[in-house]
């Protein structure tokens, strides 16, 4: 890291370092859940062939490093219903419950959470709920699984946005708990892009997301830790969704229809053509625009956090962000290194599960910590930067050290 002089920070485009939280907060608690249908990249090899754009699902795994998502029975049904009954690479699990919600999903990676920590549901205060994918307005995902922990009419927040809400979480409960107005928050994510904000058929956005839920239980403690966040909406055209309404449903209706019959036609120029002026129901993304601009906010966070902490980059065990891309981390790395003085070991700190998951939004850090217990490879005391970017164009990072789970076979289920 490039030590720059007291009270100077090095040019970033997108953090104001001034403004950040340090908190005396710690995390206890950690629980995910992925569900048990399987999309593989022969179903979005099948549908970029049919659409006149033929691609091999090794063409797919070499652009993005996936290989499998994790999807809900009725997202499987789905898929079927849009790209045909013969559509491949969709697998089933009959184990799988058939009608599997969103709030389902929350609360078994919030009971997780809970047994990894060895607390009972009473022992929280408050519920913080964030998800990029929730289309119920009310009740939220955070009062839902408030009410299904049996916690009464407890203080349930829900924040919504991409996929940088995960960050802009971790600060808000921060700043609930250095307020002294609860001892122990409950922050549950839960995320279905796939089939509520994506069209199936935009294969070229639609083959990088799963789903799941993920749960952290945050509790006051002696220890600092670190989180910023920041938003730019210049950057906002890159990557939006708009939320349709009621006035929009007989329009997209019609969409639909004219979507489905273009692609049953193979008239895969003019499918795309639809879902580029059609901005309402479906995500809008232009990769390049994100592949340069996502990486760097969130090298930036990462950066800023270890200097307010005084924490050499040495001293960072792992840099576990969002898991958006395999591409994308990557080039976060390079930045730290290039632009920011950061050793070439950084690269060995970047954490990586994009490949088995895909983007699971505001579930996707904590999954990629499950999958470094799975592995042996966090231990008490290590110093872990949680970065984040999303939609917006939002972006954040949590600066903690981890002291273990009291129960983390309880995690690994």
């Amino acid at each position: 890291m490039t030590r720059t002089d007291a009270g100077q920070w090095p040019h970033y485009s997108f953090v104001i370092p001034h403004i950040f939280t340090q908190a005396k907060v710690r995390l206890v608690g950690l629980g995910t859940y992925v569900p048990k249908g399987v999309i593989t990249n022969d179903f979005f090899a099948y549908i970029s062939t049919r659409l006149g754009s033929p691609r091999r699902a090794e063409d797919l795994e070499r652009v993005t490093g996936l290989e499998t998502r994790h999807v809900r029975a009725s997202t499987l049904a789905l898929c079927r219903e849009m790209a045909g009954a013969d559509a491949p690479g969709l697998i089933e699990d009959e184990t799988a419950p058939q009608e599997e919600s969103m709030v389902d999903m929350a609360v078994k990676a919030a009971e997780r959470a809970l047994a990894s920590a060895g607390l009972k549901a009473s022992d929280i205060d408050t519920v913080v709920g964030i998800s990029s994918s929730d289309n119920d307005a009310f009740p939220t995902i955070a009062g839902m699984v408030t009410h299904r922990l049996g916690l009464g009419p407890l203080r349930s927040t829900m924040l919504k946005g991409a996929c940088a809400c995960q960050t802009e979480g971790f600060q808000v409960v921060s700043e609930i708990l250095a307020a002294s107005t609860a001892k122990r928050v409950l922050m549950v994510a839960s995320e279905a892009l796939l089939p509520n904000i994506m069209h199936i058929l935009d294969w070229k956005t639609s083959s990088l997301f799963g789903e799941g839920a993920a749960a952290f239980i945050i509790e006051r403690s002696d220890e600092d830790t670190y989180v910023i966040n920041g938003s730019d909406a210049r950057q906002g055209p890159a990557l939006l969704y708009q939320t349709p309404l009621r006035k929009d449903a007989v329009a997209m209706a019609e969409v639909d229809m004219k979507i489905r019959q273009l692609y049953n036609e193979g008239r895969g120029d003019e499918l795309n053509q639809i879902l580029a002026q059609y901005m309402v129901g479906y995500t809008k993304m232009n990769g390049k625009e994100v592949y340069r601009e996502a990486p760097r906010a969130m090298a930036e966070c990462v950066d800023a956090l270890c200097r307010h902490a005084n924490l050499k980059p040495e001293d960072l065990a792992y840099i576990i962000p969002h898991q958006a891309n395999s591409r994308i981390t990557n080039r976060m790395g390079e930045l730290l290194i290039r632009e920011f003085g950061w050793p070439e070991v950084t690269m060995g700190k970047l954490v990586d599960n994009f490949r088995y998951y895909g983007n699971l939004s505001n579930a996707s850090i904590a999954l990629a910590m499950v999958e470094l217990l799975r592995q042996g490879k966090l231990s008490d005391g290590q110093w872990l930067a949680l970065p984040a970017v999303g939609g917006g164009l939002n972006y954040g990072c949590w600066l903690l050290r981890f002291h273990g789970l009291k129960n983390p076979q309880a995690t690994l289920e």
